[in-house]
């Protein structure tokens, strides 16, 4: 019976999430850059306007009370913008954005997160959706379109299988094609039937490791050893006993 992949739904969700994640950092990038820093900026601005015309007419009057033939006062005009800028300048002075908060929200959060985040997830999610590795009922292999026949694949390479769940298939040819069981359904499948066709005292057609699971069963056999010999010790001790 042929084994034929299909893109893990973890890695769907995963991708997708991310993209996600990604949109709204680059649109809380773009809204920083282009409205919160440039309202920080104005209101630096307008509290930096507001102290200096605050100074100018407390030094008017000042000026004016020292004058000569008694003090002069201020204008209408001259009340009211003091007015307003003193309620200003009681507010406390705003914090300026810092120098680096538009390279940051520019470069990480735009570009990094939006501008290219954003894609690059949703083209691993679509790419790896229209990847397809079969493994035919005759052995032979199928992969982006191309056929290898049982005969061609001479080796699979299971060193990081057990430790990354990922194997390498080898072909007559050199040939190298990585199967991933964490990102496609059935991996296990295919690389559990190849193994066990070319090391069949080393693999099973599961892809679990034969040699492990001896030594487990060794290991256990040995610490149960002790156990029986000490259940089976009242027998022989009841046999000697009535050869007495």
């Amino acid at each position: 019976m042929a084994i034929e992949t299909t893109l893990q739904a973890r890695q769907k969700w995963w991708n997708i999430l991310y993209a996600v994640i990604c949109a709204v950092l680059g649109a809380w990038g773009a809204y920083d850059y282009w409205v919160t820093i440039p309202r920080k900026e104005a209101e630096v601005a307008a509290y930096e306007v507001a102290a200096t015309t605050a100074e100018e007419m407390e030094a008017k009057a000042r000026a004016a009370t020292a004058a000569p033939g008694g003090a002069q006062p201020l204008s209408v005009e001259d009340v009211k913008a003091y007015e307003a800028a003193k309620a200003v300048v009681d507010k406390g002075k705003p914090v300026a954005p810092a120098a680096y908060d538009r390279p940051v929200q520019m470069w990480l959060y735009i570009i990094g997160c939006g501008v290219l985040g954003v894609p690059w997830f949703l083209w691993e999610w679509l790419s790896s959706a229209t990847k397809k590795y079969r493994l035919n009922a005759d052995g032979s292999f199928e992969f982006n379109g191309r056929t290898i026949s049982m005969e061609d694949i001479t080796d699979i390479d299971m060193s990081k299988w057990m430790s990354k769940s990922v194997a390498t298939i080898v072909a007559k040819d050199g040939t190298r094609v990585t199967l991933d069981d964490y990102k496609f359904k059935n991996s296990n499948l295919i690389i559990g039937r190849i193994a066990a066709r070319l090391y069949p005292n080393d693999w099973d057609t599961d892809g679990r490791d034969l040699n492990k699971i001896r030594a487990q069963e060794e290991a256990a056999a040995a610490a149960e050893a002790p156990e029986r010999a000490a259940a089976n010790e009242p027998t022989a001790n009841s046999t000697t006993d009535k050869t007495v």
